[in-house]
This record gives C-alpha cells, sequence and structure tokens, in this order.
C-alpha cells in the first residue's frame, strides 16, 4: 500500500510542476488563441468549452460548442508528455507520467490477488483522481481570473453523463446544461 501513496505523491509533485503551462494553456483556450474552427464558425459562436479525461491516463481534451450544442473547434490535446525513445520516436504520449503508470501497472500485477487488492487500489485510486481534479480546478480558477471570458465550461471524465460546471464546481448533467441554451 505504501507503494501507491507514494505514487500519489510523486502525481501532486508531478501536477505542481506543469501547472504554470497548464493555465498558460488554459488562458490560450479561453482567450481563443490557436483554435481551430470548424464550418466558418469563430470565437464569437462559443457559448461553452468542454474538457473531457481519460479515466486511465488523465489526457485532457477541450473543445468548444455553440448555441446548438455543436462543436466548433477541433479538439486538443492538454499537457500531454512526449518522450522521446534514442531512435527519436515517441513512446509514451499522455498526461499521466509513464513511470507512475507503469509501477501502479506492476502494483495491480502483484497484488491482484492478494485479499485487500480492491480496498488499496480504490484508494488510490479515490486519492488520484481528487488530486487530479482539485489541479484541473485550481488552474481553472488562476486561467479564468487571467481572461475577461466568462462562457460556460464543464469538466468530466470522457463520455460522461454528469459534469462539472467549472464556474460554480456543481455537479451538472447533460440533459440541463442542453436546457441552459434551448430555453
Amino acid at each position: 500500500m505504501q507503494n501507491l501513496k507514494q505514487l500519489n505523491i510523486d502525481l501532486k509533485t508531478y501536477l505542481e510542476e506543469t501547472t504554470e503551462q497548464f493555465v498558460k494553456d488554459l488562458v490560450q483556450i479561453l482567450e481563443g488563441k490557436n483554435a481551430d474552427y470548424l464550418d466558418g464558425k469563430s470565437k464569437t459562436d462559443i457559448v461553452a468549452y468542454y474538457f473531457e479525461y481519460e479515466y486511465d491516463d488523465l489526457d485532457i481534451s477541450a473543445w468548444s460548442v455553440d448555441q446548438s450544442g455543436t462543436i466548433i473547434t477541433n479538439p486538443v490535446l492538454l499537457l500531454t508528455q512526449k518522450e522521446e525513445e534514442s531512435d527519436g520516436k515517441e513512446s509514451w504520449n499522455a498526461l499521466l507520467p509513464e513511470k507512475i503508470w507503469t509501477a501502479a501497472s506492476d502494483f495491480q500485477e502483484e497484488y491482484a490477488d492478494d485479499d485487500d487488492f480492491d480496498d488499496w487500489w480504490d484508494e488510490y485510486n479515490e486519492e488520484k483522481y481528487e488530486l487530479f481534479e482539485n489541479w484541473f480546478f485550481d488552474g481553472w480558477k488562476k486561467a479564468s481570473e487571467q481572461t475577461s471570458n466568462r462562457v460556460d465550461a464543464y469538466f468530466s471524465i470522457h463520455d460522461t453523463y454528469f459534469k462539472t460546471d467549472l464556474n460554480t464546481l456543481q455537479t451538472i448533467n447533460d440533459d440541463e446544461i442542453s436546457e441552459r441554451y434551448t430555453s
């Protein structure tokens, strides 16, 4: 179990080290810089930003939508690590550092048959996602303070019905979000 606690300590350290760049990336998104708009749309068409992360590797995708809920920017991936192998090819491309991923996988393989494994694994993941989400929310707050943009924004695990409204930090579902723009 101590191994898993150390992984979350390492994750927290890594996230803290990436905060400055993460906030810069969010500010660029909020200011509409480097956005790849679709179908003749522009920054003025944005009514909401979506940020979704992958459950396993914590990769964050971001895009914006218009009044009808149609995606109007190509999704971008935030803060992925690109580690080059000796031959110049990229080997790892995820927000979660490879060493943490590998150590967690090794732990899972080694202790999966232990009677307490499920409890250890649940505790590890609960803490991991809490660290990650709090880091995201703090970064969002800093980025929002640096811009005059007050558009709606939502954060969630990829393809889930429930999201966090980043302006209120309250849970909201897809139907409630749709109602905001159709009523």
